[in-house]
């Protein structure tokens, strides 16, 4: 009897200790979901005009932005599962939409950091890619989604569930994007055409952030993501075997890429000029 009760005595001291330490790290996790972030955010002037809009069309549909927000950025809800429910939310002006709220420095804060205009980070933003994007193409981006159309889309807030609590408390890895940035100067002062130059600048932007800095291969930001290959093998391709991987998602062996964690589909909308400058770019590491 004295035996049970001390295995009791212990299993009730360990059960206290796991309860104990979920306590604290989905406090922590909470508290890090509700960290306000104050950045210097670097101001550009948009130019209202046809040309910057369509410049920024150009940039959103071949950034991926309709991958989340939708085709006509009315938002979506992402995932609904136990650790969070994901939602990207409406970008136009519409009901429930945030187009009619947002200033310039709020559109700029969001996509270049990553944090809303109440300083809270933004769960799900690609920002540490995107704050690499020149001051040129960011301002028609910001021209581009403040003429939106409006669309009616009412959709719930990103909610941070009990098990998401949980895991943020445990890793920083789902934090808001300035805790990973700047980790290198932004690529300036190169001319835009099939070059290596602008390829590195274009590279900067979509590939470096799941490839890596030199493109050699590592994790990307999303856990579920597959290991994003060496990009040192592309060259063997060819520059036609390159530029029909965007057409088809495949390469010359016949591997298919998951556009859910390679955007071929999205990113081919760049057209063949920009994908020879990435090319061009990829032959000089």
């Amino acid at each position: 009897m004295k035996t049970l009760k001390w295995i009791l005595g212990v299993l009730g001291v360990l059960v206290g200790l796991v309860v104990g330490a979920a306590v604290f790290l989905m406090s922590r996790g909470e508290d890090r979901f509700e960290q306000n972030w104050n950045v210097t955010v670097d101001m550009v002037d948009p130019v209202y005009d046809d040309l910057n809009v369509r410049a920024g069309q150009y940039i959103a549909e071949s950034h991926g932005c309709q991958g989340c927000h939708g085709y006509n950025y009315e938002g979506a809800v992402m995932a609904d599962a136990p650790p969070f429910l994901m939602v990207a939310p409406n970008l136009t002006s519409g009901r429930g939409g945030i187009g009619a709220e947002y200033r310039d420095e709020d559109w700029l804060r969001a996509i270049r950091h990553g944090i809303r205009p109440d300083g809270r980070g933004l769960l799900i933003m690609p920002s540490e890619a995107y704050y690499y994007m020149n001051d040129e193409e960011t301002a028609a981006l910001v021209a581009y989604l403040r003429d939106l159309p409006p669309v009616d889309n009412e959709l719930p807030d990103t909610e941070l569930r009990p098990l998401g609590k949980l895991i943020m408390g445990v890793t920083e890895d789902m934090s808001a994007a300035p805790a990973l940035m700047p980790s290198r100067a932004r690529v300036t002062g190169v001319t835009r055409g099939a070059n290596a130059g602008w390829g590195e600048y274009r590279a900067s932007v979509l590939c470096m952030v799941c490839h890596g800095q030199n493109l050699q291969g590592a994790q990307p930001p999303d856990p579920a993501s597959p290991f994003a290959p060496d990009l040192r093998s592309v060259p063997g391709w060819g520059l036609d075997g390159f530029l029909e991987f965007w057409r088809t998602g495949e390469n010359p062996s016949g591997r298919a890429s998951d556009a859910d964690f390679m955007p071929w589909d999205k990113m081919a909308n760049l057209g063949e000029t920009e994908l020879e400058a990435i090319y061009r770019f990829i032959e000089t590491i």
